[in-house]
């Protein structure tokens, strides 16, 4: 059932309240039947986002909060928590990042991983790009596919919102293509994601950089090609394709 947009309303300053007196069991009850039901992402993304900025004075607190809403384990939660995330990078970026990692491992499922991926991680390397950087060299060398992955996801977010600053595109490029070999159809679907948007922004880039790992003899999956190609011409194709 939907949840009325006027019971959503109210909620931002309701949970605001019970996160800072720290009563994460009432928090988790008031969100239920949005948890429980069907609301649009825009306003589930609207309701982290107010709620993140109203108590991120007290990171401890808020933190706790989010772990209990994790812990309900519904698609809805894991969009408010991803978005609340955001409101800590400013203060709090590591733990912010380390927690974005911790989500991701605990939801373990593919659309987990691309719900924080578009937020916390996306929007910290479109905020913080230098900072933002070493994290997601890091997340690309884990042991866990779903935070590999949401490198990707994350790459795919900064080249649809930022289409106008081709370094750090090139830089983005660089930091994946240790990686680019990668089998794991997850991961590669993750960093395919990443270099199918560049492709559709940035194809003078992207090709280049495509044609020189062929060029080089990578084993690039053919996923990985299918994905990253997505949005080439013919004949941005066909430069690839003569190496294939």
């Amino acid at each position: 059932m939907a949840i009325p947009s006027e019971q959503i309303k109210s909620l931002p300053e309701k949970l605001s309240r019970l996160i800072l007196a720290g009563d994460d069991m009432t928090t988790v009850e008031t969100l239920r039947p949005i948890l429980d039901g069907e609301c649009p992402f825009q306003k589930l993304d609207l309701l982290g986002r107010q709620i993140g900025e109203a108590t991120n004075s007290v990171p401890k607190k808020l933190l706790k909060a989010l772990d209990r809403i994790i812990d309900h384990n519904a698609m809805g939660g894991f969009v408010i928590v991803g978005q609340a995330l955001i409101s800590l990078l400013r203060n709090d970026f590591d733990e912010a990042m380390e927690k974005s990692r911790e989500y991701i491992v605990k939801g373990d499922k593919w659309y987990v991983t691309d719900i924080i991926g578009e937020r916390s991680i996306g929007q910290a390397l479109i905020e913080y790009f230098d900072k933002a950087l070493p994290w997601l060299r890091k997340f690309l060398e884990d042991e866990n596919k779903w935070v590999k992955r949401s490198a990707g996801v994350a790459i795919h977010f900064f080249s649809k919102r930022i289409r106008n600053e081709p370094e750090k595109t090139k830089r983005l490029l660089s930091l994946v293509e240790p990686h680019i070999e990668v089998k794991q159809a997850d991961v590669v679907k993750g960093i395919g994601w990443g270099l199918k948007t560049i492709g559709k922004y940035h194809s003078e880039i992207l090709v280049p950089f495509l044609k020189k790992q062929l060029e080089a003899k990578r084993k690039l999956s053919k996923l990985m090609l299918r994905k990253a190609t997505a949005y080439l011409t013919g004949n941005e194709k066909r430069v690839i394709e003569k190496y294939v």
